[in-house]
């Protein structure tokens, strides 16, 4: 199709190239209104001492029993710490003030990785690459985002990374307090006092609590979409609303999605 055979409510949203191609423009307006909500297992604010002027940073750690959940886990961390930009302003900045945003952070500890990725400490971030020119902006005007992915190991065999090794012992799933404490003195030369002795049983009870929550997760989600799949033969049989909604127990609004998708009007 040349130019020409264009249309001239194509032309208004379209740029042609060469003749077949074109540049399709995109809404010049972002609404958040329909954001699907977030909910993070922990987030935090942390305060980096030193220097004339104290720096915030916005932290989220993320325990992922599953660490290729069907999408590269770092990609999920960039949408984390996006929402996490973009909910800075009017609490930590506002107007034009873009100088006072806070560095984000989100943080995944996979404690029981697939056999080629265990141990292993990843970190992903934005850098500056200069095509010309000399640079003239400090790393903290635009590394305002940071992914770090910490794929742990076996209790049993040395990473030969001393952090990784601890935080093995911290995370394990089978290995008790009793045994925690003697391996964080003996071999760490930490020793515990009554606090962190409390803080040990804590970390064994969240380490069956990961392993508890992947299970209920995986049952949600197969109900979830056994209730979707019933949802689509009621929709394409055209039953009533109301009696789809009491045998599948899915909202109206997750309905008329499905709806759309197939094609059909409730």
């Amino acid at each position: 199709m040349s130019s020409k055979a264009v249309h001239q409510d194509q032309l208004d949203r379209d740029v042609c190239l060469n003749g077949d191609e074109r540049i399709d423009s995109l809404n010049s307006e972002a609404s958040a209104i329909m954001e699907q909500t977030v909910y993070y297992d922990i987030r935090f604010k942390a305060t980096v001492p030193g220097g004339d002027e104290r720096v915030q940073l916005i932290i989220n750690l993320e325990i992922q029993k599953n660490d290729h959940p069907g999408y590269p886990l770092v990609m999920r961390g960039f949408y984390y710490c996006a929402r996490m930009i973009s909910e800075q302003y009017g609490t930590v900045f506002s107007n034009e003030h873009f100088e006072k945003m806070q560095k984000v952070y989100s943080i995944w500890i996979c404690p029981d990785p697939a056999k080629k990725r265990k141990n292993g400490i990843f970190k992903y971030h934005t850098v500056e690459e200069t095509i010309y020119g000399k640079p003239y902006v400090s790393p903290e005007s635009y590394d305002l985002m940071e992914v770090v992915i910490l794929n742990l190991g076996d209790t049993d065999k040395s990473s030969g990374y001393d952090i990784l090794d601890l935080m093995n012992t911290l995370f394990s799933m089978d290995m008790s307090p009793a045994e925690k404490k003697r391996r964080l003195s003996q071999v760490y030369g930490i020793e515990t006092t009554v606090e962190m002795e409390e803080e040990v049983v804590k970390m064994c009870n969240l380490s069956s609590a990961i392993e508890e929550k992947g299970i209920e997760k995986g049952i949600e989600e197969g109900i979830k979409q056994n209730s979707i799949k019933t949802a689509e033969m009621m929709i394409q049989d055209n039953e009533p609303v109301s009696k789809i909604m009491k045998y599948t127990t899915l909202s109206i609004e997750t309905l008329q999605e499905i709806a759309a998708r197939l094609g059909k009007n409730l």
